[in-house]
């Protein structure tokens, strides 16, 4: 876990200090949500190992738990907080996706060793597959559902869940010199992406009120979703190493995707980088306590 935590905060202390234009940080974005994160997503279908069963039922907890929280967060705590418009989006959204891949696979390695990082690799999967059909749905402002629909077929994770899944079905191989090309194109997601979150935070001087407003998303991000998926992993599998990566999942900080879409919408990307920053500080000590509490 130390290891991923120098790796993020290095890489953002890189963005932070070296911010570009806004126009190269919005190139940046559209580089990494339209080009670098599909093909990340296509390899991961290609590789994993997991078998059919156990990646429906992770698919199926994903999905449960990440629609449950979203609704609480939507109709309930976001409400009960004075969240509006889009405030409220934004935020709900940020309590709700996590960063399931690189450092919740360093977190799954650490607690719960390496035979469960095939699980932790499914559950990435699965967070692609949500936001390859709700995810860019709901960063847009859209108001009718057939807009909505519209805006899934315009998703690049749609087709490269498709691709890979049909890789898989047809048990095609991989040509060495295309898998070299494509892992390091994908490699290239990760930093790239910390350093345009390091970059964001420069833009503006947090005023009390806005570390408050980013301290209570943090919080929630950290709490509720493990509250939600705890029972239910119980609930499907008596696997204790399933259950751990389907508990632990959800305890991660807010996901880096969630930057690249609010950039691609043109949106104010600062608070949501603070919730970023927050969440990646806070998170090895809520996972601990979540670690001393497993199955």
């Amino acid at each position: 876990m130390l290891q991923a935590m120098v790796v993020v905060f290095g890489f953002m202390a890189l963005g932070y200090f070296a911010q570009r234009k806004e126009e190269q940080n919005r190139s940046l974005a559209k580089l990494c949500l339209y080009y670098l994160i599909p093909i990340l997503i296509f390899q991961s279908f290609v590789h994993t190992g997991v078998s059919v069963q156990s990646l429906a039922m992770i698919v199926l907890h994903f999905f449960v738990t990440t629609l449950i929280v979203y609704v609480l967060l939507l109709y309930v705590v976001g409400r009960f907080l004075g969240w509006k418009q889009e405030m409220l989006k934004w935020n709900v959204l940020a309590a709700t996706l996590a960063n399931v891949g690189y450092f919740g696979l360093a977190v799954i390695r650490y607690a719960v060793g390496e035979h469960a990082v095939p699980y932790a690799v499914a559950v990435s999967l699965a967070f692609n597959l949500y936001m390859a059909i709700f995810g860019f749905s709901q960063v847009g402002d859209e108001q009718q559902w057939q807009a909505r629909i519209k805006r899934i077929f315009q998703n690049p994770y749609l087709y490269a869940v498709g691709a890979g899944l049909i890789w898989r079905w047809m048990d095609l191989r991989m040509p060495d010199s295309l898998d070299a090309f494509l892992n390091l194109a994908a490699s290239a997601t990760l930093p790239l992406t910390l350093l345009l979150t390091g970059a964001e935070m420069r833009k503006n001087r947090y005023e009390r009120s806005e570390l408050w407003d980013a301290a209570k998303v943090s919080v929630l991000k950290l709490v509720l979703p493990v509250l939600v998926a705890w029972p239910l992993a119980l609930w499907m599998t008596v696997d204790p190493v399933e259950q751990g990566v389907m508990i632990l999942m959800f305890g991660m900080p807010t996901s880096l995707n969630l930057l690249l879409l609010a950039k691609d919408q043109e949106r104010d990307t600062s608070a949501l980088a603070m919730v970023i920053l927050l969440t990646t500080l806070l998170s090895p000590f809520t996972l601990m306590l979540v670690m001393n509490h497993l199955p």
